[in-house]
């Protein structure tokens, strides 16, 4: 009987979690309609956001964080556990090849959110690094 109980939570748990993850690709999607990306979506535990573009420049890279990622966050406009289970969303050009990794996405926005732009902006590059190809 607890086994079977046990199972029933894990189920409830995992369905949540996939729930919730879904929505921040749907989120996402909304949130990013500006640089037209031609494909927000997730595998495991990191989103991936491929833009129409043959290279993805800081300032592309730095505009979708700060003003597409992070602000659901800052102006609590945003879905129950939004980006609670994502430990990266990377930002790739057209070809999935190259691009930046953002690192622990809801934390940093929350810490940029308190942090003035120069601040922000270092604890944005901070939780980057570089993509490459199928990481």
């Amino acid at each position: 009987m607890r086994l079977h109980l046990a199972l029933i939570c894990s189920a409830l748990i995992f369905s949540s979690v996939a729930a919730a993850q879904a929505s921040d690709v749907i989120t996402l999607k909304n949130k990013l309609k500006p640089w037209q990306p031609t494909e927000v979506s997730l595998k495991e535990d990191q989103l991936t956001i491929v833009i129409p573009a043959a290279n993805v420049d800081d300032e592309t890279y730095k505009a979708i964080t700060s003003s597409g990622i992070c602000p659901p966050i800052w102006t609590k406009d945003l879905p129950a556990n939004y980006l609670k289970n994502i430990k990266a969303i990377n930002v790739t050009n057209k070809f999935k090849a190259s691009g930046y990794s953002f690192e622990n996405p809801l934390s940093t926005c929350n810490e940029m959110g308190k942090s003035m732009d120069k601040p922000a902006t270092a604890l944005l590059l901070g939780n980057t690094h570089v993509f490459k190809g199928s990481e």
